[in-house]
């Protein structure tokens, strides 16, 4: 369901939000697998996406990129280069150089995994799995994708308020609002978010104006 903005106004300059499906597919850089843009910076220096890994092979090479992957769907991947090993396990996000040639070996069929690559040089990536409010400053680009459940958002200001689906993704610019996000899922007995009950969060930070993430819940 695409959100709706409350009160009744269109969304602040620089925030989109699309439903996952209107992100067209292609194919990796070596041909082994198909990957969805999700956003993408407009010189090459960073891109995320969702990728399908369903066999074992070679990973795409992307010299002088750091990626970070999170697996959100399936049992995980094993990385590998001569003595180099990493393991892709859910729930935990992963950084190591794009520039390795990786063999992937699936753990348990195939996975679906939220890559983040950046030039190293240029920029910073930092992937979130949120189960906790959390305030998002304006001076980085922001990807919000809601993995189970739904993700409720606010600007600072409370000029705009909505709510995020599973099925949505949504960026905000930098330069954009600030915007509070509230993961809502089903509570555990010790009043934390189920693990299944998550929303994930990608910040790109330009190195040349470096902005610390502000935690700092609004009054």
């Amino acid at each position: 369901m695409a959100s709706v903005p409350f009160p009744d106004a269109g969304l602040p300059v620089g925030v989109v939000t699309r439903p996952l499906t209107s992100f067209e597919t292609q194919a990796w850089r070596n041909g082994g697998g198909k990957t969805r843009p999700l956003a993408e910076e407009s010189g090459a220096s960073w891109r995320i996406s969702l990728a399908n890994v369903e066999r074992d092979g070679p990973y795409s090479r992307f010299p002088g990129m750091t990626r970070q992957s999170l697996i959100v769907k399936g049992a995980g991947v094993t990385l590998q280069h001569e003595a180099s090993r990493v393991e892709l396990v859910p729930g935990r996000s992963i950084e190591y150089d794009g520039d390795m040639e990786w063999w992937a070996t699936l753990r348990d069929g195939p996975v679906v995994a939220l890559n983040t690559m950046v030039d190293q040089s240029q920029f910073r990536a930092e992937v979130i799995l949120l189960r906790k409010p959390l305030l998002v400053p304006s001076r980085c680009f922001a990807l919000v994708l809601p993995l189970n459940g739904s993700c409720a958002w606010r600007t600072r200001d409370l000029a705009t308020a909505t709510m995020l689906d599973a099925d949505m993704v949504m960026t905000r610019g930098h330069g954009g609002p600030d915007i509070l996000l509230i993961p809502l899922g089903d509570l555990t007995q010790d009043e934390r978010y189920a693990a299944g009950n998550s929303t994930a969060l990608v910040l790109i930070e330009d190195l040349a104006e470096p902005m610390p993430l502000d935690t700092g819940i609004p009054k």
